[in-house]
């Protein structure tokens, strides 16, 4: 059944006063605080036919009403985002000042920062390693027989791997040797690298250097099977929402952070194309704990995701600022990553 207009404002009301306060609403509040216009009788009319069509529970007879699942979902669809506060903008940007060299350190920063300004526990998962395309690799002589293999993926630079080499090697001769490198292992997904047969792709004339080269490309494959990143900050903000002082719902909450795995797959479940995504509860199956949401929003530059950011609260959470922020995040690294290109 679709609701009047005056539904919508007394429902509206009800939400975001439960949001901030978590006590069940009266019909005396919403009139004097929200909606004065409407006497006190015809908001008590609409809160019982609300209540007979699920959007509304009250838990005691006496009391004020509080919003289902169902009205918390019908609110996020109806969602009017409210723009930051120019204190907000500063506290998100000023972290960014910055240059930075990963993508792993844009997502760390990018978690402290969500979970200082929504006051939630936020969580930001890059896209699994082996989607990324390797654009550049590079020896670089280190002393006499050994070289640092420097891989720049299209999101990441890997810097961690030193190799042997022919300790005849001149420095003409490595710039051969990393044009022949690119040559063979760029542009390609690390995936693609995975199953690569160097005997299918060396000539006569490379033969000779198959030893370096096998070298580097089980780095490649070594890179291309490095974990997801999985980051969580203020995982202990939870503690500060009364519907976590029951020391069970608390233990259950803290216990779903520390599985990161699952908690990456909560964060990236969303379907192709979807820019933002807001989870209620136990619907769409995600496993959530009881009275919680996820919101999330995908990540990237030029059709190209690079991950997914987002907050883990309870279902009685401030959507509004949360949308808003994820919102500001998303055109910040855009920019970011715009930049480092």
């Amino acid at each position: 059944m679709t609701l009047s207009d005056r539904k919508k404002k007394i429902l509206y009301s009800l939400v975001d006063d439960y949001i901030v306060t978590a006590e069940p609403v009266s019909s005396k509040k919403i009139q004097e605080e929200h909606l004065p216009d409407y006497s006190s009788a015809t908001i008590r009319n609409e809160l019982s036919a609300l209540e007979s069509m699920g959007y509304l529970v009250q838990p005691h007879t006496s009391a004020g009403r509080v919003p289902s699942q169902k009205a918390f979902r019908f609110y996020v669809d109806q969602l009017m985002v409210t723009p930051l506060t120019q204190d907000e903008i500063s506290a998100i940007e000023g972290h960014f000042t910055d240059k930075v060299s990963s993508m792993q350190e844009v997502m760390q920063k990018v978690a402290e920062v969500i979970a200082e300004v929504t006051h939630y526990t936020s969580v930001a998962v890059e896209d699994a390693v082996d989607k990324e395309i390797v654009q550049k690799i590079k020896l670089v002589k280190l002393s006499q027989g050994n070289a640092l293999v420097l891989v720049v993926s299209d999101r990441n630079v890997f810097k961690d791997h030193i190799i042997d080499i022919p300790s005849n090697l001149t420095e003409e001769d490595l710039e051969k040797v990393n044009g022949w490198l690119n040559k063979l292992f760029t542009p390609k997904k690390l995936e693609e690298l995975k199953s690569l047969d160097l005997n299918e792709i060396l000539d006569d004339e490379l033969l000779a250097l198959r030893g370096l080269f096998a070298e580097v490309l089980d780095i490649l494959k070594e890179v291309s099977n490095k974990k997801q990143e999985i980051i969580t900050q203020g995982a202990s903000q939870i503690l500060d929402y009364p519907e976590y002082s029951d020391k069970d719902n608390a233990k259950q909450f803290l216990q779903t952070i520390e599985q990161k795995q699952k908690l990456a797959k909560m964060f990236t479940s969303q379907g192709d194309g979807m820019e933002l995504s807001i989870k209620i509860g136990r619907e769409e199956d995600v496993n959530l704990p009881d009275g919680c949401s996820l919101v999330t929003a995908k990540i990237g530059l030029n059709n190209s995701s690079y991950g997914n950011i987002g907050v883990i609260g309870p279902v009685r959470m401030d959507y509004k600022k949360v949308v808003s922020v994820l919102d500001h995040m998303g055109r910040l690294i855009e920019k970011l990553l715009s930049e480092e290109e």
